[in-house]
C-alpha cells in the first residue's frame, strides 16, 4: 500500500455499511482518500509503507541526555544508515554496519498488531560510540508495516460521517470534511480515541 493510498477500499465501505450498489466507488474512493489525510494531519503521522526506499536525514538535537539513541519518524526497515561524520554537507562515508545499532522498539513489528520502530540505538558492541551532533542519513521504509484495523475501521466510519451514510453521520449541511467532521460529536469521539492510542507523541 503506498502512502498516498486511503486506509480503507470502496468494497470495505460497502461491506462495513452494509451496501451493495458498486457505482459510486470511484466518489466513496476519493472521500476514503480525504479523510485517510484528515486522519494523518490529527495524529501527526501516516500508516501505509514506503512503496520503495526513500531518504531522510536526522540529527541528534538531544545528545546531552541520550547521546547513544536518535529518534526517527515511524520506520519499517532500514536499507542503509550513513553519518556524516566531518560535518562536510555530504555523506561520502561508509555505511555503518547493521550490527552498530538497534532498532527500538525490540519486537516491535513483531506483536499482535505491528508496530514501526521509532529510535535508533547504539548498543555496548556496536564498533561506533556516540551519535553526537552528526546528522544521519537514512535510507529505509517509512511508515507502518502495515494499516491497524481500527484506524482502517475509522477511516470507514469517519467517511460514512462525511457522506451522511451511517446512523453517526450529522445532518446539518456543511462544506468539507473538516467542517461536517467538526460538527459530528460523534466523529470527535472516534478521532479523540485515536489520539489517546495512535497519535503521534512530541519529544520536545
Amino acid at each position: 500500500m503506498a502512502v498516498t493510498d486511503a486506509y480503507a477500499t470502496a468494497a470495505t465501505y460497502r461491506a462495513m455499511l452494509s451496501k451493495s450498489d458498486t457505482a459510486e466507488d470511484a466518489e466513496i474512493l476519493t472521500d476514503l482518500t480525504a479523510i485517510s489525510r484528515y486522519i494523518e494531519r490529527k495524529l501527526g503521522r501516516f500508516f501505509t509503507t514506503d512503496a520503495s526506499n526513500v531518504t531522510r536525514v536526522y540529527q541528534n538535537t538531544l545528545y546531552t541526555n541520550q547521546p547513544k539513541t536518535l529518534f526517527v519518524d515511524d520506520l519499517v526497515s532500514i536499507n542503509t544508515l550513513k553519518v556524516d561524520e566531518n560535518d562536510d554537507g555530504t555523506f561520502g562515508e561508509s555505511a555503518w554496519a547493521s550490527t552498530d545499532y538497534e532498532l527500538l522498539p525490540r519486537n516491535a513489528a513483531d506483536g499482535p498488531e505491528p508496530a514501526p520502530y521509532t529510535e535508533l540505538f547504539i548498543p555496548p558492541w556496536s564498533t561506533k560510540n556516540l551519535w553526537g551532533h552528526h546528522r544521519v542519513e537514512l535510507n529505509g521504509k517509512f511508515g507502518w508495516p502495515s494499516v491497524p484495523s481500527a484506524i482502517e475501521r475509522a477511516c470507514v466510519q469517519l467517511t460514512g460521517i462525511l457522506r451522511l451514510e451511517t446512523p453517526r453521520g450529522t445532518r446539518q449541511v456543511n462544506i468539507g470534511a473538516e467542517t461536517v467532521l467538526e460538527t459530528s460529536e460523534i466523529a470527535q469521539d472516534i478521532v479523540a480515541d485515536l489520539l489517546n492510542v495512535y497519535g503521534k507523541r512530541s519529544l520536545f
